[in-house]
Order: C-alpha cells, then structure tokens, then sequence
C-alpha cells in the first residue's frame, strides 16, 4: 500500500512538472485569430497553410512580425501585393498575446486571377518593346 501511494505521488509530480513545462511554452508564443466574410477560405501565415476559415482556434506563433493572407504564396507577386492590400496583411505579435486579424475576402479573390493576367500581358509587351527598340537601333547603324 505504501509503494502504491509513492508510486502516485511521483506520478502526481511528474504530470505537474509537465504540465508546467507546457504552461511555460505556451506563454512563448503569440497567437493569431484569424477571420474573413467568407466561408472556407483558405489562410496563410508566412506563406504557410494553416487552414480555412472557420478555424478551431487561434495559430500559435512566435513574437514579431508575421505576414497574414488568403492569397496562396505561389501567386503573391509584388502586383497583387499592391491591389490586394486588404488580403495581404503585415502585423505585429506580441508574446502570450492574441491579435485578431480580419481579411477581406468577397471580391478580393475574384480579382487576383484578371490582375495577374494583366501582370503578365504588361510584361510581355514590354519585352517586345524593348525587342522593337533594339531591332530598330541594329538596323539603323
């Protein structure tokens, strides 16, 4: 009966001292409440999945800078960044602290698709200027 109750109380203090190390480890991180005005949307933190909405709680993540989005990072070039300022966002998390961060989604996404269209057509037809330009400068001289 004796070695039973040593045998509890070492169990006793060793799921404490667990637990414990959990509360500690727990209280590095900040936390990232994330919402939108649409259902299954998927979301990203620094580039990275972590879900869609509704998500079952707020992300864990380490204090600083974390950048927030709907937009899959595959397609984030530095054009959309600048038109989709609603659907990328850049914020701060403090430690043991939970910052609620809410992303306009209704008719964000339904331009991404035409603006990188547009993104492209640019590129392409700048490339073909300056193909112009240098045609035209060879055969001149």
């Amino acid at each position: 009966m004796k070695i039973k109750k040593i045998i509890l109380g070492f169990y006793i203090i060793l799921n404490f001292s667990i637990f414990a190390q959990n509360i500690e480890e727990i209280t590095k991180f900040g936390f990232l409440d994330i919402k939108t005005d649409s259902m299954d949307v998927p979301f990203f933190v620094d580039g990275y999945y972590v879900g869609k909405h509704p998500l079952i709680g707020p992300v864990p993540v380490l204090p600083g800078f974390h950048e927030v989005s709907y937009i899959p990072p595959n397609i984030q070039q530095e054009k959309l960044r600048e038109n989709l300022n609603e659907g990328i966002k850049r914020v701060y998390v403090a430690k043991n602290d939970t910052l609620e961060v809410f992303l306009f989604y209704d008719h964000y996404l339904s331009q991404i698709e035409e603006i990188e269209k547009n993104y492209i057509l640019q590129n392409y037809i700048g490339a073909a200027l300056v193909g112009v330009v240098i045609f035209i400068i060879f055969s001149i001289f």
